[in-house]
């Protein structure tokens, strides 16, 4: 087992936190580094943790934008709190995964058009066409006389797409990671999930290639249908879920979706981390809920199911347990 990533206590990834963020704020009085001392030699973990620190400081400079300024600018008491959440998050993934998030942030922030985690944005394209961004969305565009290619580094979009001057403009086509998507209507959702996508014909037909699909094969999706696909094949095919498109009106839909899963899509617009105890990953929930502000979700969960949530670092990280 690698050492760099044993498992450590919450608390002591904490407590480890806060004293690097105190650090920063202004050198340590004598009494204080007397505490320290003390709370460095209370247990392992809390050694651990720190030594953990030191090595998050070292890689400082593959740390996200964001926590790199918290640590190195001293933030002031307003972002303090969010600051330590996000240094607990990242002391507990552990070194391995540190750089993972610099090339995360870089291949966002570098597309031609994104969005941030729990932001929503509408673009028009050059020929006309409109997109809509859901949260942590990040894309690219080619606009050429032979094709207007848009491809989809992660997240979510709808594309109602522009009619054009077929002497200006070539074919909209939509690339994946997965395939190559080609509207035959006008109006289509793609979602780029873990390994496959997830596209809704709205309004018109839609042709998708696999990109490693036999023979070149294609398939063409009807409209009022979604689907699945992968690098080699259509894994399904159905009728359009109000799920898959409630996003376009920043709401989150579930019907008898297990916690688990509704929390995994909650978490796509939450900042933080948002844990669900075991015991309660298989209880159905159904309902609508607004993406605008994930804590009012939350909120919705304890007042209607039999849940209570525990909050830490100032909200940043959330647990929902059994009531």
């Amino acid at each position: 087992m690698n050492k760099a990533n044993t498992l450590i206590a919450k608390q002591s990834l904490e407590e480890a936190a806060d004293w690097l963020i105190r650090s920063q704020e202004a050198p340590l009085t004598n009494e204080e580094k007397a505490q320290f001392k003390l709370w460095q030699e209370a247990n392992s973990d809390n050694s651990k943790a720190w030594l953990r620190v030191q090595r998050l400081m070292g890689d400082v400079e593959t740390l996200p934008k964001g926590v790199a300024a918290a640590v190195l600018n001293r933030p002031d008491d307003e972002s303090r709190r969010f600051a330590i959440g996000k240094l607990a998050l990242l002391l507990a993934a552990g070194p391995a995964l540190w750089g993972g998030y610099k090339a995360i942030e870089v291949q966002q922030w570098t597309a031609d058009y994104r969005t941030a985690k729990g932001e929503f944005q509408e673009i028009t394209l050059p020929d006309g066409s409109l997109v809509k961004l859901n949260t942590a969305t990040a894309f690219d565009m080619t606009f050429n006389s032979r094709s207007r290619l848009l491809s989809l580094r992660e997240g979510e979009i709808e594309i109602r797409t522009a009619q054009v001057d077929p002497q200006q403009f070539g074919a909209f086509l939509i690339q994946t990671q997965e395939g190559t998507i080609t509207p035959l209507g006008n109006r289509l959702t793609v979602r780029q999930c873990d390994g496959f996508t997830q596209l809704a014909a709205l309004n018109g037909q839609v042709q998708v290639a696999p990109k490693l699909a036999q023979n070149n094969e294609t398939m063409t999706i009807k409209t009022g249908h979604q689907a699945q696909i992968s690098n080699f094949k259509l894994l399904s095919s159905q009728l359009i879920s109000p799920t898959t498109t409630a996003w376009l009106n920043q709401m989150i839909a579930a019907h008898d979706m297990p916690l688990k899963q509704f929390a995994e899509e909650v978490s796509r617009y939450r900042k933080g981390y948002l844990r669900i105890s075991p015991d309660i990953e298989n209880l159905m929930v159904s309902g609508a809920f607004p993406t605008s502000n994930t804590d009012t979700i939350i909120n919705m969960l304890t007042h209607t199911y039999p849940i209570k949530a525990k909050h830490h670092l100032g909200g940043y990280w959330v647990t929902l347990e059994p009531a």
